[in-house]
């Protein structure tokens, strides 16, 4: 583990083929020097500074499966690594509603900062890591987990999974078959659209040229061990038809 990223190997034998897990917002870790950008603990551990229950979800399925998972060690109000650099969401000033003092009209050196130290190193070394992983295995997918919240503003969200995709449908199909099968209520491109929220997929998958999707899960579902093992036990069924 380093200040950037965590790197999780379950993998006991070589395989065909390997699932990759990625937790972009697995963590709500602020440096001290940034004085938690001028918020208090409660919205430090809120759902704006990171995805709650995702990297605990995002580890146990990694030991299930016996695969690997690649988590960022850093909150998301520092900076999004599942956004462009040159998107308007890299650094929020606000959240949910919630104004973020510390991204105030911050300086161009400090932004460089960010993105050399945070997003770029995240990034760099998820490249290295798919690309070994492609050396080792003759076919691997990739697999982002995140969380949302069971209602945004006033709407409530029905639905309990989010299946996220943009240029690459070869997971979406067999994955959503197997939650029609479970009775699970789910959304297409929906809470979020892979269209508009898929930059790390998007990126080190070649623009989809490897299998990926993201999983969405809402995250009152994940919040404790309890209700994060009726899940992966149900999301390890799903996910070792694509082993095979």
């Amino acid at each position: 583990m380093n200040d950037i990223y965590t790197i999780k190997e379950f993998q006991k034998k070589n395989r065909k083929k390997h699932l990759i897990f990625i937790c972009d917002h697995a963590s709500n870790f602020i440096p001290k020097k940034y004085n938690s950008l001028g918020l208090s603990k409660k919205y430090i551990a809120s759902h704006i500074a990171y995805d709650i229950g995702a990297r605990e979800f995002c580890i146990e399925i990694t030991k299930l499966l016996e695969q690997s998972c690649f988590l960022a060690n850093f909150s998301r109000l520092l900076i999004d690594p599942n956004r462009d650099e040159n998107s308007s969401e890299l650094i929020l000033s606000s959240s949910a509603g919630i104004k973020i003092p510390g991204n105030f009209e911050i300086k161009c050196e400090e932004k460089k900062l960010r993105l050399k130290k945070f997003h770029q190193e995240y990034h760099c070394n998820l490249a290295k890591f798919v690309k070994e992983k492609k050396k080792k295995n003759k076919k691997i997918s990739l697999i982002s987990i995140h969380s949302f919240t069971k209602k945004i503003g006033h709407v409530k969200r029905g639905i309990e999974i989010g299946l996220l995709w943009n240029k690459n449908m070869n997971l979406l199909i067999p994955i959503q078959k197997k939650l029609i099968d479970n009775n699970i209520f789910y959304g297409r491109n929906f809470p979020y659209s892979g269209f508009h929220f898929n930059y790390t997929l998007d990126r080190h998958s070649h623009n989809g040229l490897i299998d990926n999707i993201c999983i969405e899960i809402r995250n009152d579902l994940i919040c404790s061990k309890k209700r994060i093992k009726k899940y992966t036990e149900m999301f390890t069924n799903i996910f070792s038809l694509l082993l095979k």
